[in-house]
């Protein structure tokens, strides 16, 4: 990152990806793009975005928007450069983004912006599964802060200590009207930790009879050096809550027998489900320790 005062270049591209993401309201899937903005001399990514591809440029200056936001925050003063890898892109820059310089290079070879790619790359190889979870518009912050604090609350509690993945817990969901959540606690076996969140009881019993995984938001709590580098950038940046390297909740909803990423709705309703289960825990742990009387 430029000093206070220094041109501060800044990549712009906008690409397509092979993850296949379903549409809102179960109506079709696409393969989203990815918006960057990455410092042109360290590879440094100040903002990314996932759209759909028929979205208008609007995704690629809220991409902008989001890295001058933060480029105005680290070195306050600095003069921008936005170099762009698509005549479009700076078409739409020069535009609508208020600069002193706009460079288009569409040939040049970019090793900062081919290491971005390429670390995004690994992390969406993985299955595509998992991806920082504020690239969807329908999850804020916030939200996220939330789910990181109650997992690292379940995490020091350790339900799985009495709760085994064949029991289904039901509890009332937090918002009126809305389906119980249902539940099941994984960790008891040593194999893998975190919880499982059915859609419905038949698809709890489809996976207990290993007739398939649909309809389930899985939980598990995954090691630092395991989470795709841009999960742990996002958390790092904004400062949210993990209760140890091993305990990096990874979201994802199976879709079809496959990994993917979960929507807002489901983030929401793992977050309840963490809340709900640590209060059974803390409950139960707290009546362990009551002398008993004679």
């Amino acid at each position: 990152m430029a000093d206070s005062g220094q041109p501060v270049r800044v990549l712009v591209d906008r690409r397509p990806t092979t993850m296949q993401v379903r549409k809102e309201g179960g109506s079709g899937c696409y393969h989203p793009d990815v918006v960057l903005c990455v410092d042109a001399d360290t590879a440094h990514i100040f903002a990314s975005s996932a759209v759909e591809p028929d979205d208008n440029d609007e995704a690629v200056l809220g991409a902008t928007l989001a890295a001058r936001q933060v480029i105005e925050r680290e070195t306050p003063g600095s003069r921008l450069v936005w170099i762009a890898r698509q005549e479009k892109v700076a078409t739409t820059l020069a535009a609508r983004v208020r600069a002193p310089e706009i460079v288009l290079r569409a040939e040049e070879p970019f090793e900062p912006w081919n290491e971005a790619y390429a670390a995004m790359d690994r992390d969406l190889g993985r299955g595509g599964g998992m991806f920082p979870y504020l690239w969807r518009v329908d999850i804020e912050a916030g939200e996220v802060a939330e789910l990181y604090e109650e997992a690292a609350h379940y995490w020091q509690l350790r339900p799985w200590q009495f709760l085994t993945d064949s029991e289904l817990v039901e509890k009332q969901s937090p918002v009126p009207g809305r389906p119980p959540l249902l539940i099941s606690v994984m960790g008891a076996s040593g194999i893998s930790r975190g919880l499982a969140l059915f859609d419905s009881e038949c698809h709890f019993e489809d996976m207990m009879c290993d007739r398939g995984h649909d309809g389930v938001v899985y939980v598990s709590f995954e090691r630092r050096e395991k989470m795709p580098h841009t999960v742990v950038a996002e958390a790092d940046e904004h400062g949210w809550t993990v209760a140890s390297r091993s305990a990096f909740p990874m979201v994802m909803r199976v879709r079809e027998e496959k990994p993917a990423p979960c929507s807002g709705d489901d983030l929401r309703r793992v977050t309840a489900a963490f809340h709900a289960l640590n209060e059974v825990t803390s409950a139960y742990r707290e009546s362990r320790r009551r002398p008993r009387r004679r």
